[in-house]
């Protein structure tokens, strides 16, 4: 038992799934699809793919949220050791298997696609196939990492323990957790393939393209604060996609920002769609109140402030998502994202007007337009930062970003504290602590023997 992976799990569950894309044999067998045709539609299941994936357990232990000492009480034992940062026990279904099917469903499409000679009538959809299967892997192992490893640290990132990087969908090869450099290095490795095959523009948002994966790049530099190259994809996905809401009134907006569900769906600003799985949702909607600090951050004529939350037995609860829905939580690539990554880099670069001229295009489409709009200004690098990095946590409240924010800012000496009270009771978790690297879920542990956090 201890050879057999997790992944037998996710077999069972990623087979099934695409049962509906299969012909049935005369032996009622199930059959293996071959096609390629067949390999796409394994990709496109996004209930597997793309909806409830990303992980959640990092948001649950961020701070742009906090539970009166009731919704704390309601809570089950486990998930309010998740709240107070406790290392507790859980088990499957959760982040970590989550997470792992979809790279389960991309290694056996890849291991499919080996067995399909690639020719003139075929090559864009074996493209397609190749370069998807390529990036739903760096998707989600980047997801992974933002988790269940510690920051990245030049330093330490050839011991500090990564996840564990699956090449196969055989589920009897051993489950090994990699260093952190050689999981990022499997993030960037895989997301250049992937944008050497995919299209520029996807069908579908939900379907990867080439500048989700310039996207997905920019992500991952910035999390490993490699900032030149973080600015160099951000700027190749921008040049793709740079299309923004205008909060004031937009074909995108459901009616009005005042509505408890403001945003519609697949909307010009996603360039690629994924949500949180509810697993650890601590946070949700219904118990989750927003940190009453972040919230006075806010400008009374910054639309976010109407657009985002909505008043709730004397606090706040967050209502932004780009899901179309009230509850669940959106954590997939947008242009307003790389345009604070972009300014972001700017500003450590010393590019201080084309920084401002960034964080500017964002906000005019987020300001009042009966209010004259007054443009951020700056004079040193510093000066611009400390603007970019509060107008990113406003921007990107609750999209599964925070928790990465927090583990890299902390490595830039920001020394950010986290603090929960409940009950009169204060918990703090110190900058830089083991505990930034999430526990691995029990069951795991058990079944692979791979170290825990």
């Amino acid at each position: 038992m201890k050879y057999k992976s997790f992944l037998y799990l996710l077999l069972i569950l990623s087979i099934s799934s695409c049962k509906k894309y299969l012909d049935k044999k005369p032996d009622d067998k199930l059959a293996v699809p071959t096609k390629l045709q067949d390999l796409q539609a394994l990709l496109d299941q996004s209930q597997y793919m793309n909806i409830q994936q990303s992980p959640s357990f990092g948001e649950a232990s961020a701070d742009d949220y906090f539970l009166p000492d009731a919704n704390f009480n309601a809570l089950p034992v486990e998930q309010q050791g998740i709240y107070t940062w406790n290392r507790g026990e859980y088990k499957f279904q959760n982040d970590w298997s989550k997470a792992y099917l979809p790279v389960y469903n991309a290694n056996f499409c890849l291991e499919q696609l080996d067995k399909i000679p690639v020719n003139t009538t075929n090559e864009t959809a074996w493209k397609n196939v190749k370069g998807s299967a390529l990036f739903f892997k760096a998707y989600n192992y980047l997801n992974l990492l933002w988790v269940f490893a510690k920051a990245f640290d030049e330093a330490a990132a050839t011991t500090d323990l990564g996840i564990v990087l699956r090449n196969s969908s055989d589920f009897n090869v051993p489950s090994v957790r990699a260093t952190v450099l050689d999981s990022y290095n499997a993030v960037i490795n895989d997301s250049k393939q992937a944008i050497m095959l995919l299209p520029d523009h996807p069908v579908h948002c939900m379907r990867p393209s080439k500048a989700a994966a310039y996207g997905l790049l920019a992500r991952a530099y910035l999390s490993m604060r490699k900032y030149d190259s973080a600015f160099v994809y951000a700027g190749r996905c921008l040049q793709l996609r740079n299309e923004l809401i205008d909060y004031n009134a937009d074909s995108d907006i459901n009616g009005s920002i005042t509505s408890n569900v403001p945003f519609k769906r697949f909307n010009k600003e996603t360039i690629f769609y994924t949500e949180t799985n509810t697993n650890f949702a601590i946070h949700r909607t219904s118990t989750g109140r927003i940190d009453t600090m972040l919230y006075a951050q806010y400008n009374n004529n910054d639309l976010r402030k109407t657009a985002f939350f909505r008043p709730v037995t004397g606090y706040y609860q967050f209502k932004g998502n780009y899901t179309g829905s009230g509850s669940q939580f959106f954590s997939g690539i947008t242009t307003a994202e790389l345009l604070l990554i972009r300014a972001e880099t700017h500003a450590r670069a010393g590019r201080v007007t084309e920084a401002m001229n960034d964080v500017n295009k964002l906000m005019i489409k987020r300001w009042k337009n009966t209010v004259p709009f007054p443009a951020f200004t700056a004079n040193t690098k510093e000066e611009a930062l400390t603007i970019i990095l509060a107008e990113r946590r406003k921007e990107l409240c609750m999209r599964a970003l925070r928790w990465m924010d927090i583990k890299r800012l902390n490595k830039e000496n920001a020394a950010i504290i986290l603090t929960r009270k409940i009950a009169g009771q204060i918990y703090t978790l110190q900058p830089n602590a083991n505990y930034y690297a999430l526990p691995l879920p029990t069951d795991i542990i058990q079944i692979t023997g791979i170290q825990q956090n």
